[in-house]
């Protein structure tokens, strides 16, 4: 889907605020009008009875109305026509004052002939609706004026009237209503409207118009916007200025903000260069920490070759070796006496990913032995006209288990290959059951077909041209042993035909909100069969993303889910696998959208599924709720043109209206900052200032902020170095802070470079905590897409973060005492997720970070020793995470790197 054009009406009441969306799907392209709320639900509603009215109302006329697609409690979908408004063949004459003349006549004989009409009798038409509309009015005046019967559309101006060689078109009948309204009204309104635009006339008039603009006025700024609507304040037009004063306001407003952006950039300039020259120096400490490591690495190989080559020289060893040699036909694999590590090797290793198959050892047979349980595993595999090769490699893969209580359940469903009947018929093991279906089920269905085969405690899923490693089954009752887990995931890689192991897929531990944007968790899994069964098996409406459903369903019922961080599949990549290619199965990217539409529904979740930016991922929306009161703080020191900057993006481009900003200066002392703050204050009510002057401490300024002088529901924490990019971007945070579960909500925060700054905090990073995927490119995907998608994490940055005020106030805010300046923002996520809330990243709020311009980088020996300390006190309190890891970076990734690179050391 490609989208061409896109309009907000957030100016609106709430209950009216619409996003109409112009997009391409394929060779066709479409209308769509979205509720931007749920408060605007009825008039999505309306639209819709309004095209009955309309229907009947315009039967057998020159008119009709544009028919709808389709309709939902929040959107409806038109189709686009090819064809020429009104308005085009307006403005093609609006010059010439005879054909402006001739074309008004004909507009206004199609519109009066267009409709059945009545007179109008303020005695029996006068009701609470109508004047809703129009306010307490003479309505008596109006007595006698030829009106619309029944059914009224007052917004029937020239763009809305639609010629294609078909038929004339009414596009656009949002203001649709069952009442008697003067069609006089509706025609000064267009007049009205194209004559204060244009600056022309038609030479009509009315004794009428006075009373009509009245009625106008009431309609639009009482009813359908936001009080105070229709005279814009300050620098904007009055509905009445003359167009050219319009563009003259205008001109010199973009003058004034050309001047605020040169300033900026003028005293940005410099902190630009440095932070550059700090990033050419930042790489060079990388390049000499790489040296450092390879030196460790190299230091570390040869102290095991040494110790190998010592114990190798053991009495004992030496005699094995010699009884060795003299059994016939055996070989020694390797002599450690005569092996060299060079520091080349060491240095120009690529770091690609090469899967080891593991050994088997004495100690792992002695702890299958000790184990207390040792469930029979029932491995499901549909099977479907599969080369045979392929097929018998994932068989041989299940008959090489370390763990040997197993049973492998075959269904064919249905192959018309004869080689892959054939094989299946030549396979003699009694741990394999095979089933040939009748008929052909799909994936589900025979899945299904194999699970009733199964007598086994636990089951897991094997495509039939995969691969297991074979220490899976081992891993998996090693897990279960330990924790008792009734759901169980591991991470894979992708292999090819040739047998070579690629770009291993190592996951999270169990990310709620990454499942409900894509199928992360795919292979392997294990799960109790008695969980299977509990949800229903495998749902035949979504074969082909069979295997997402049924995981959204078992994690809501599982009692623990367990991730397993180590390679245990191989997907195979052959033609026709998504593994492959994600476009392979075009029609598993549709069920897989309606299955989270239907995990959803099942949830009680208000909210929608959108696609994601590529295939297989998807963003699911919430319906926010009540529209409640954001308050957003930001603690800065002087640096006006940051100040500006930042809050002049909140209040231009944020289409969410309801939020409050609370400016807290820390020892400002610049008289261009005061100034600033004032002027502030008066171009919008929402904007507060105070001082709180104490030394600094980013933690108390916020905490103080938050208790003192915040009213609304929800705390957005914001830098005053940050620049909004993403209009949606308070919705895109709220939709997530308002729900009962999730603590942090953080954003996607790019440098001015247009490199990603912040992605998320992981724990561990350099040490203590570092930003995913930092220095990114902006369109990069990240690991397996990770930088465009919803997920949780540990922890995300204060620069821009919001929660929820009651939970900002029940782990008692930041910790002002041990993290005055840094770490705060990680100590508080860490405090929030121990309280039993999920930390959240969503990509879908996107800002510039004009990182640390306001009060610089830790240079001096007292800030270093302050950091010092608070990375002291972040250890101390947090030290299990920091030794065991966090849960949502997997280990087998670097720790000395922020882009997600494979630990290969």
């Amino acid at each position: 889907m490609k989208i061409l054009y896109i309009k907000f009406n957030s100016e609106r009441n709430p209950e009216f605020s619409l996003k109409t969306t112009i997009y391409q799907d394929k060779d066709k392209k479409f209308v769509s009008k979205e509720a931007l709320s749920a408060k605007a639900y009825p008039h999505i509603s309306r639209i819709e009875k309004a095209f009955s009215l309309l229907t009947n109302s315009l039967e057998g006329s020159l008119l009709q109305p544009l028919q709808i697609l389709s309709s939902s409690k929040n959107k409806i979908i038109f189709p686009f026509l090819d064809g020429i408004s009104f308005e085009e063949k307006f403005l093609k004459i609006k010059n010439n004052q005879k054909a402006l003349e001739l074309f008004w006549q004909e507009y206004e004989q199609l519109i009066k002939n267009s409709f059945v009409t009545t007179r109008f009798d303020s005695m029996t038409m006068v009701n609470d609706d109508l004047q809703e509309l129009f306010g307490d009015i003479d309505y008596t005046r109006l007595d006698g004026l030829i009106s619309f019967q029944e059914v009224s559309n007052l917004d029937l101006i020239f763009s809305n009237i639609f010629q294609t060689n078909e038929a004339t078109y009414i596009l656009d009948y949002e203001w649709t209503y069952p009442l008697n309204i003067p069609i006089d009204f509706v025609l000064y309104r267009t007049k009205h409207f194209y004559e204060t635009f244009y600056n022309i006339t038609f030479n009509t008039t009315s004794k009428y118009d006075s009373l009509f603009e009245t009625m106008d006025r009431h309609f639009i700024d009482q009813y359908v916007m936001k009080k105070g609507f229709y005279f814009y304040k300050k620098n904007y037009l009055k509905i009445n200025t003359p167009i050219q004063e319009h563009i003259t306001i205008k001109e010199n407003h973009i003058q004034q903000l050309e001047r605020r952006i040169q300033v900026v950039e003028d005293k940005n300039k410099y902190t630009h260069q440095q932070l550059h020259e700090f990033q050419n120096k930042l790489g060079k400490v990388y390049e000499q920490l790489n040296e450092t490591g390879n030196q460790l690495v190299y230091a570390r190989k040869i102290i095991e070759l040494r110790d190998r080559q010592i114990d190798s020289l053991r009495f004992k060893n030496r005699i094995k070796r010699f009884i060795k040699k003299l059994i016939p036909g055996f070989t020694i694999d390797h002599d450690p006496l005569n092996e060299d590590i060079k520091y080349e090797d060491i240095v120009n290793k690529k770091r690609n990913y090469t899967y080891i198959s593991p050994h088997k050892t004495a100690q792992i047979d002695a702890t299958m032995q000790l184990w207390e349980q040792k469930p029979l595993c029932s491995i499901l595999m549909p099977v479907y006209n599969v080369d045979p090769k392929w097929l018998q490699k994932a068989i041989e893969s299940v008959q090489n288990q370390w763990y040997e209580k197993w049973e492998l359940c075959i269904v064919d469903d249905k192959s018309t290959n004869e080689a892959t009947l054939s094989y299946l018929h030549s396979i003699d093991d009694p741990r394999i059951k095979i089933k040939f279906a009748e008929v052909n089920k799909n994936i589900a269905g025979a899945s299904n077909d194999a699970a009733s085969m199964a007598s086994g405690e636990y089951i897991l899923l094997l495509d039939n041209d995969d691969e297991l490693t074979p220490d899976a089954l081992y891993e998996m009752v090693k897990k279960i042993n330990e924790s008792n887990a009734d759901f169980i995931y591991s991470d894979e890689d992708f292999m090819d035909t040739e047998g070579n192991c690629h770009n291993p897929h190592y996951k999270p531990d169990f990310s709620p909100d990454l499942l409900l944007s894509h199928n992360y968790i795919t292979h392997l899994s294990c799960f109790k069969r008695s969980l299977f069964e509990e949800v229903g098996m495998f749902d035949e409406r979504f074969s082909g993303s069979q295997d997402y459903d049924l995981f959204l369903k078992m994690t809501e019922k599982a009692n623990k889910v367990e991730h397993i961080p180590k390679v245990l599949y191989h997907w195979r990549m052959i033609e026709g696998s998504t593994s492959a290619d994600s476009k392979a199965k075009p029609e598993a990217l549709q069920i897989s959208k309606q299955v989270l539409e239907e995990t959803l529904k099942r949830r009680g979740i208000d909210g929608w599924v959108e696609n994601g930016n590529i295939d297989h991922y998807f963003r699911v929306r919430y319906v926010i709720k009540n529209e409640p009161l954001v308050s957003i703080i930001i603690p800065f020191k002087d640096k006006p043109e940051l100040l500006s900057m930042c809050v002049h993006s909140i209040l231009e481009k944020s289409t969410y209206k309801n939020f409050e900003i609370i400016g807290v200066s820390n020892n400002s002392e610049e008289e261009e900052t005061f100034k600033l703050m004032k002027e502030l204050e008066k171009l919008d009510k929402r904007v507060k200032f105070y001082e709180y002057n104490i030394e600094f401490n980013y933690a108390q300024i916020n905490n103080y902020a938050v208790e003192h002088y915040a009213k609304g529901e929800h705390v957005l924490l914001l830098n005053n170095d940050i620049e909004v990019i993403t209009p949606e971007w308070i919705e895109a945070m709220l939709e997530h802070s308002q729900r009962k579960e999730i603590g942090c909500v953080g954003a996607k925060l790019y440098y001015p470079n247009d490199t990603v700054q912040h992605a998320g905090i992981i724990m561990g990073l350099g040490g203590y905590a570092g930003h995913s995927h930092k220095m990114s490119p902006r369109e990069s995907q990240g690991y397996f897409n990770r930088l465009n998608t919803i997920q949780n994490l540990s922890a995300v940055t204060a620069a821009c973060l919001m929660i929820e005020k009651s939970i900002y106030e029940e782990v008692n805010g930041m910790d002002a005492e041990n993290f005055k300046v840094a770490y705060n923002d990680v100590d508080f996520c860490l405090r929030v997720m121990e309280k039993g809330y999920r930390n959240l990243f969503t990509p879908y709020a996107e800002m510039y970070h004009h990182e640390s311009v306001s009060r610089g980088y830790e240079t001096t020996p007292e800030k270093i020793a302050r950091f010092d300390k608070e990375k002291e006190a972040l250890y101390k309190r947090h030290k299990a995470i920091l030794e065991n890891g966090d849960p949502y970076y997997n280990p087998n990734l670097t720790h000395s790197k922020e882009d997600f690179s494979i630990c290969l050391d």
